[in-house]
């Protein structure tokens, strides 16, 4: 049986699809509006896309660090937590 994913996950990815398309139409506007005889900047595609990339960087950017405090105890990784490893309880070598 599958599980579904994290919430925060799923949020991602939901995001990443919105970026995608938010890329795609923009792109296709522009060419759109190229084809129609538009003249000026397309400065209006940079600031579309771009604002969108960066709010996607950003929610990347903390889930990866949610996820990181999530799979690690007290400093320690957290399968080494779950088999009671630790480095006081390994022996060294002199």
């Amino acid at each position: 049986m599958r599980r579904m994913p994290g919430f925060s996950k799923l949020l991602l990815l939901i995001e990443s699809a919105a970026v995608v398309y938010t890329t795609v139409e923009g792109v296709a506007l522009a060419q759109l509006a190229i084809e129609g005889g538009y003249g000026g900047s397309l400065s209006w595609l940079t600031a579309m896309v771009g604002a969108a990339w960066s709010a996607y960087g950003a929610s990347a950017a903390f889930y990866y660090n949610k996820a990181k405090a999530e799979n690690t105890a007290g400093g320690i990784v957290y399968e080494a937590a779950r088999r009671g490893e630790t480095t006081a309880s390994r022996q060294d070598c002199e």
